[in-house]
């Protein structure tokens, strides 16, 4: 070795370790600021995905139920513990009409086939009764 490389070389080596120097036991407080921008960085978008999500379902609800059971049959069942399904499909289901308002006029056929039934057509003459449900 040269005499100028064994002089680095024993310079090096007896140098001790560049480091930071030891902490204080106040130092980890020396940022107050530090965690709640990190909360902030983090609970922001999280809550910004959450709404778009409620949102998302809200408008996918409000939508016919062919539509919306296409969409539920992808998610899985994580947005039923996320979200306040129960509350949000009663309300999107809920309709427009109040105790007392007039029916929606429709045309049904005839059992027969001979002809159809308009509802505007009874109206006044005689009373309608709607029944719904299976007899099977």
């Amino acid at each position: 070795m040269s005499i100028v490389r064994q002089i680095l070389y024993t310079a090096a080596m007896s140098t001790p370790p560049v480091c930071s120097p030891p902490e204080k036991s106040g130092a980890r407080h020396a940022q107050p600021g530090k965690w709640k921008r990190r909360l902030l960085l983090t609970a922001v978008p999280l809550l910004a995905l959450y709404t778009a999500m409620l949102a998302g379902f809200d408008y996918a609800m409000h939508q016919p139920p062919e539509t919306f059971s296409r969409l539920m049959m992808h998610v899985g069942p994580a947005p039923f513990l996320l979200f306040p399904f129960e509350t949000m499909w009663k309300s999107a289901r809920a309709g427009k009409w109040n105790v007392g308002d007039a029916a929606p006029d429709f045309t049904l056929p005839l059992l027969d086939r001979s002809g159809s039934a308009t509802l505007s057509s009874l109206r006044g003459t005689k009373p309608v009764v709607l029944i719904f449900g299976s007899y099977t």
